[in-house]
């Protein structure tokens, strides 16, 4: 059905988006979209809206009017850890729906998706093992900008280089890598820290996409975050080694057993290596559905800040693997 022909609803961003205009980001991300939708910054227009979206890194203050039949959108793309105080002023109560990278979400907005191959996928958009070639000498590369984290990988890391050679670069080493470094270096690494920043659920952040791009090896922090969003047998993660050693002889022995490390690249003959995430299309999707009617989230701060670890490289190191249950 082309719903193009239809209403359009009508989208106020209260906000800017990452400080920036979002209606740009909006339709570079609406191509070939069956749904169509109308979006604006104009606040004069707030009223008619069918829905408003909050980007909650760039609230400042919230509308003094609100209709009661349209839909207040909490958007955000960060870890909770990070954004705790830009809720501060906002009431409990004050959204409809939610649009975040958690899996949860009213609209699902993850930093990228990992596609199954069909028969109508092009060639060029599928991995030949040929592409792994022997350039790929070194071990481990990692880069990391923010130097203390509430994950606290950085202790983790510290651990782990003393059993094996990694590669750093980033503000923290006081060695940038631009676009060109990053694929020069990911050319000759086998394996990528994937450690992020926070540990909460659901959160991937691009880094991690850009490694499967590169064809390197993600290694993560906490397994259970990443199953059901990865390809299987694609990533390694930490917490399934009893320390930061073990996990470094792991890395050695795949370095050394071609047949062992190539089978963490099985997932390149079933998944795509490019990705499209129809962000936008999702939300038009949603306002045109039967389902876009007004209802309230009753604690966005409690669905919020649930389902993260902080510090939790330090309880890894201390091998207590109780403390969370998912």
């Amino acid at each position: 059905m082309d719903h193009t022909s239809l209403a359009s609803p009508l989208i106020v961003t209260w906000t800017k988006f990452f400080s920036q205009p979002w209606a740009q980001h909006f339709e570079a991300n609406v191509g070939g979209c069956a749904y169509h939708c109308i979006i604006t910054d104009d606040k004069e227009q707030l009223l008619k809206a069918s829905a408003v979206l909050f980007h909650i890194r760039d609230l400042k203050k919230l509308p003094k009017l609100r209709n009661p039949k349209q839909l207040f959108v909490f958007v955000l793309h960060e870890s909770p850890l990070y954004t705790f105080n830009h809720l501060d002023f906002v009431p409990s109560n004050y959204f409809n729906i939610t649009m975040t990278y958690r899996r949860d979400s009213d609209i699902y907005i993850p930093y990228g998706m990992m596609k199954k191959i069909t028969n109508l996928t092009q060639r060029k958009q599928v991995w030949d093992w040929s592409e792994v070639s022997s350039s790929k000498v070194r071990p481990v590369l990692q880069l990391v900008s923010n130097c203390q984290t509430k994950s606290k990988r950085e202790l983790y890391v510290e651990q782990l280089r003393t059993y094996i050679n990694i590669t750093q670069h980033g503000l923290c080493k006081n060695s940038i890598c631009d676009e060109k470094c990053e694929v020069k270096e990911a050319a000759q690494h086998r394996f990528y820290l994937a450690f992020e920043n926070s540990v909460c659920r659901d959160y991937i952040t691009e880094k991690l996409f850009k490694c499967f791009l590169r064809l390197l090896i993600p290694v993560v922090l906490k397994r259970s975050i990443y199953e059901g969003i990865l390809p299987p047998g694609s990533f390694i993660a930490a917490d399934d080694f009893a320390s930061p050693r073990e996990l470094a002889e792991y890395l050695h022995y795949l370095s050394n057993n071609n047949t062992a490390y190539l089978s963490y690249l099985k997932w390149t003959r079933h998944y795509q290596k490019t990705f499209d995430v129809s962000n936008f299309c999702e939300l038009c999707k949603y306002l045109h559905s039967d389902i876009a009617r007004t209802r309230i989230i009753p604690d966005i701060k409690k669905w919020w800040f649930q389902g993260c670890i902080e510090n939790y490289a330090v309880n890894l190191l201390e091998k207590d693997k109780s403390f969370s249950n998912f």
